[in-house]
């Protein structure tokens, strides 16, 4: 027998001591009750619809993201060139 065989072998006597406890009965049905309730308010506010947006907001936003994309692109082309002599 190895080392390590003999320590898993410890291990698992020190373990086979131990006991296996059940959950009390009413503890576990109100922790359900307690996730079913979350998990409904969760769904109730995930189906509320979304407020309507303005065709300003839906086209404002693409192109300010969109804008912002091209000027850090070409601030890393910049510093790339910078970086190798161009």
């Amino acid at each position: 027998m190895t080392t390590d065989d003999s320590l898993v072998d410890s291990s698992m006597r020190e373990l086979s001591v131990l006991t296996v406890r059940a959950p009390d009965p009413a503890r576990a049905a109100r922790i359900a009750a307690r996730c079913h309730a979350v998990m409904a308010s969760r769904h109730r506010a995930s189906s509320t619809p979304a407020p309507l947006r303005t065709p300003w907001h839906r086209s404002l936003e693409p192109a300010l993201v969109g804008g912002l994309c091209v000027v850090f692109l070409f601030e890393v082309l910049a510093r790339a060139l910078a970086l190798y002599g161009f």
